[in-house]
């Protein structure tokens, strides 16, 4: 069918406290300097942003508090029927972004969510080698670990949620994910597979959400995230593999983390970012 540009509303999160190097916290400000909202409402009559910045306080209490706020935000934005775009900040943000749509939505098993990151997100601070809290917001989805921050009910079910692109994690955190359902696709298996294809079948054929941490693209082609890994997905094809989804009626919401502006090269790293949400913008048929 053909449809008219979605209305969208942007979060900026300028957080990084749940990160070790937290420039990723520059990161919304720094596409929002470089013009991208400006380009953006070029694209689309209908298109907000609201910035949610941390407030004072220990690391645990910020990122839990910022997790309320957003869902609280996204929430809003949902229930005005608009599509929410989550520019974060370190990938802790996932907590309040999915647990805000899995409210509104009535439960976790209303939707699908795609995560696509070099790392597996599932770690509980018993198992968590830096204890850096972006590296374990899918366990808290999932009801696992710290319980100022860990969704009691979960927001998520594990039988639902596809990890992509997974090329850095450990084996406790392979065995929680295999104890939830969790299916992991890793980079080894992704060279078996078309992108687009192991993409389509993530989705499934309901309601579906994309949560992306830059550093599952490859440093090559997204140089500015804080814990690059080599080896990753190549920028366009994942690009161009997303767009379809992205552009679909059945996709819920947008999640894009740990954009570094302070390590980007060339601005590659930013322009990827722009064309995926321009991506979520663009008009015509949607499968």
């Amino acid at each position: 069918m053909t449809s008219a540009s979605r209305a969208c509303t942007i979060i900026g999160l300028s957080c990084g406290r749940g990160a070790r190097d937290q420039g990723c916290a520059e990161g919304p400000r720094a596409l929002l300097l470089g013009g991208l909202f400006d380009r953006l409402g070029r694209q689309s009559p209908d298109i907000e942003y609201v910035d949610m910045p941390p407030k004072a306080g220990d690391v645990v209490s910020v990122i839990a508090d910022l997790g309320r706020r957003l869902s609280r935000q996204v929430a809003i934005i949902m229930d005005r029927k608009r599509f929410p775009i989550v520019i974060g900040g370190d990938h802790s943000c996932a907590i309040g972004t999915w647990t805000g749509i899995s409210q509104v939505l009535s439960g976790s098993q209303h939707f699908r969510l795609i995560w696509i990151d070099a790392h597996l997100d599932m770690h509980i601070p018993q198992t968590s080698p830096s204890g850096a809290l972006h590296g374990m917001p899918l366990a808290c989805l999932l009801g696992q670990g710290d319980p100022h921050l860990a969704c009691d009910p979960a927001a998520l079910d594990g039988l639902r949620v596809t990890v992509m692109g997974v090329r850095s994690c450990e084996p406790e955190e392979m065995a929680l994910a295999r104890e939830l359902r969790v299916q992991v696709i890793t980079m080894d298996d992704l060279a078996g597979l078309d992108l687009r294809d192991a993409l389509l079948q993530a989705a499934g054929d309901g309601r579906f959400g994309i949560t992306l941490d830059l550093d599952a693209i490859d440093p090559l082609d997204a140089p500015g995230v804080g814990t690059p890994v080599p080896g990753g997905i190549r920028g366009a094809s994942l690009l161009n593999a997303l767009g379809p989804l992205l552009a679909s009626p059945r996709c819920i919401g947008l999640e894009i983390a740990e954009f570094n502006p302070i390590r980007d090269t060339d601005n590659r790293t930013a322009a990827l970012v722009e064309a995926f949400i321009m991506a979520v913008l663009q008009p015509g048929e949607r499968p």
